[in-house]
């Protein structure tokens, strides 16, 4: 008969082999870092050219903000590398992608002095494209370890 010692120290090893099992699913169903990178970049820069506040620079945000987005949807259910979504009612990530986009418009809606451009465009795409990418990290990991730990409701999954 084994020891309370023992029978303990069994326990944790379970529980830590569980944990490293959880920790790989996460890490094995997140989206490649270099299709998130993409698209944060484009979106960046077509934020950042709507800056210019000249027409030739809104026809060319345009072109790269529908290209970014086209692109990824084509390209992503293709990378996808697992099945099922969930539907996420908690409010959480709804508020930093709010928060998140009222700060872009926020920081858009004022044109900066003349000798500060292009620089003021190049550093509101940066930022842009920096939060964008952050917070398409978390959220998917965020929703890959709700998936592997099993921290939803049945009813939030979707196909």
């Amino acid at each position: 008969m084994a020891t309370p010692a023992a029978e303990g120290s069994d326990t944790r090893a379970n529980v830590l082999a569980i944990e490293s099992a959880r920790q790989a699913a996460v890490d094995r169903t997140r989206r490649p870092r270099w299709l998130v990178a993409a698209y944060s970049l484009t979106l960046g820069a077509a934020f950042g050219m709507a800056t210019l506040r000249t027409p030739t620079a809104w026809a060319v945000a345009g072109i790269l903000f529908v290209s970014g987005v086209v692109g990824f949807l084509i390209i992503n259910p293709r990378l996808r590398r697992r099945k099922g979504r969930l539907l996420k009612v908690n409010g959480g990530s709804t508020v930093i992608l709010i928060a998140m986009i009222a700060a872009m418009t926020f920081i858009g809606q004022f044109p900066p002095a003349g000798s500060w451009q292009p620089w003021f465009a190049i550093g509101v795409g940066v930022a842009f494209a920096a939060v964008g990418y952050l917070y398409i990290r978390w959220d998917d990991a965020d929703t890959a370890k709700k998936l592997a730990t099993g921290d939803f409701d049945p009813s939030d999954l979707m196909p």
